[in-house]
């Protein structure tokens, strides 16, 4: 009877992880109504960590279950796409100064929107595609690195956004951030990353660098990795095309092949 009710015990422990996250995610949302913008994205920060810890605990503990797995869906959905959409939106669209100018209010509203629809249709294709990609890529950008990016930019400008233009580059980059969870470039998920490898010692340092970074300035350092993250498939691109085109260019015919 002990062992029966220590398993029921352990069970629910990654639940617990999942439900603490939706309380973030919801906290954000409360906080951002309240316009205390730098605690509502910290809210998601944290709702990642809790989303990380989840499948972690479940995997180390052998609790792993469908139950588990549709409810972190539904609690991402919250914390990583209806939160930081209506974080984005009061952040971003509802400032005093910009009252004249109405299309920006509308405009934020669509783009909340938009982005809140494209998480959504990412999660459920993550969902489906479970087991049929490779685990060292995903498939457009993933919902809470959209989240987070959104979050470490309002934590560089807590106080909100006062002028049109800068309201016109948030609706810019809140739909390509959309767009790019539903799109199908590669995004690495850096599972495959051995840190008992050769390089691990150079991995560690880089790690170790980047927490440093986030220690002396944390909203610089966030948003610059969320934003190069969202952009780096890009970069591969250009990277895979250039080595293509110099192996080509390094293996001519040989005068038999002519």
């Amino acid at each position: 009877m002990k062992k029966l009710e220590l398993k029921k015990g352990v069970f629910i422990i990654p639940s617990l992880f999942t439900v603490s996250n939706l309380f973030f995610g919801f906290s954000c949302m409360v906080l951002a109504q309240l316009e205390n913008y730098r605690m509502a994205a910290a809210m998601i920060f944290i709702a990642g960590i809790m989303d990380m810890l989840d499948g972690r605990i479940a995997r180390l503990t052998g609790t792993e279950s469908h139950f588990g797995a549709e409810l972190d869906s539904i609690v991402d959905v919250v914390s990583f796409g209806v939160a930081p959409a209506f974080l984005v939106y009061h952040w971003a669209f509802t400032g005093a100064d910009l009252n004249a100018f109405p299309i920006i209010r509308r405009l934020g509203w669509a783009a909340a929107f938009l982005f809140l629809t494209c998480g959504a249709l990412r999660l459920a294709r993550f969902n489906i595609q479970k087991g049929r990609v490779s685990s060292r890529y995903f498939v457009g950008l993933p919902i809470p690195a959209g989240a987070a990016l959104v979050a470490s930019l309002v934590l560089r400008f807590p106080n909100g956004v006062n002028m049109p233009f800068f309201s016109y580059l948030a609706f810019a980059l809140v739909v390509f951030t959309a767009l790019m969870m539903v799109s199908r470039a590669r995004y690495r998920s850096f599972k495959d990353i051995n840190l008992k490898s050769k390089a691990s010692s150079t991995v560690m340092v880089a790690i170790a660098i980047v927490i440093m970074g986030i220690l002396v300035s944390p909203s610089t350092v966030l948003s610059l990795a969320f934003g190069l993250y969202l952009i780096h498939p890009f970069g591969n691109r250009v990277f895979l095309q250039n080595e293509t085109a110099s192996k080509t260019k390094e293996s001519p015919l040989s005068d038999e092949e002519e």
